[in-house]
């Protein structure tokens, strides 16, 4: 009797992309090695598909399957898609009770300068300045501990309570969740202000940093800091 021959299954990609509704969404192999995974988004990222990956920012989606990822390889798939220039992860899913995994605040050390672009889906702190051209966006609440001198987009995946805090408040352009502000009246050159922005109605308004209590006091505790794996 003639013996079958076994057909081989088709070997699955470490990364598969698909596009659901407004988002792309990521699928990782769970079975294979995780540097398989960073090799192969970078070919994609960089190959055929560099072009359609390419263009308007769009939000992302990563879906690890059983794979619970640790922090730094976040980090790296993070900083693997941040580098287009284009996508901006919002979330990792695994089905290990379907969590919903957010980010704990990523500290960065300044300044950011011009044409350089920082992105956080939690809360961002940055130490020294944001040199004008430069750009600092997080989901959360954006900090600068130094002059704020660029761009800084708050509350991005539509956050509207967060806000935007500058030891030297003189951006060339704020945005908190949908809402644009201009730059605030000319200051004193010499002067610095330790301010803050928030949204109140459907402007942006600018205020003393001591206020940040008053208007939103569980932050002291820290409760609404981003960072924690949350059931769905």
């Amino acid at each position: 009797m003639a013996q079958r021959e076994r057909r081989e299954e088709p070997k699955r990609p470490p990364v598969t992309i698909k596009g659901v509704r407004n988002r792309l969404v990521f699928y990782l192999d769970d079975a294979c090695a995780f540097g398989d995974i960073l090799a192969d988004l970078d070919e994609k990222l960089n190959g055929a598909q560099a072009r359609l990956l390419s263009g308007a920012q769009m939000d992302v989606s990563v879906y690890t399957g059983s794979r619970d990822l640790s922090e730094w390889e976040r980090d790296e798939v993070r900083r693997a898609l941040s580098r287009t220039g284009s996508l901006l992860v919002r979330e990792f899913v695994s089905d290990r009770g379907r969590r919903r995994v957010t980010y704990e605040p990523r500290l960065v050390y300044g300044p950011v300068r011009a044409g350089q672009v920082v992105v956080h889906p939690g809360d961002l702190v940055v130490i020294g300045d944001v040199n004008p051209g430069g750009l600092v966006a997080a989901e959360g609440d954006v900090y600068v501990l130094g002059a704020l001198r660029g761009i800084a987009h708050a509350g991005s995946s539509g956050d509207r309570e967060a806000v935007i805090a500058a030891a030297d408040f003189r951006p060339t352009q704020i945005r908190i969740a949908d809402i644009i502000s201009e730059p605030p009246e000319e200051r004193v050159p010499g002067v610095a202000y330790f301010e803050y922005a928030y949204i109140d109605g459907d402007r942006v308004q600018v205020d003393k940093l001591w206020a940040l209590n008053g208007r939103r006091p569980r932050r002291r505790s820290g409760e609404g800091t981003r960072g924690r794996e949350e059931e769905r």
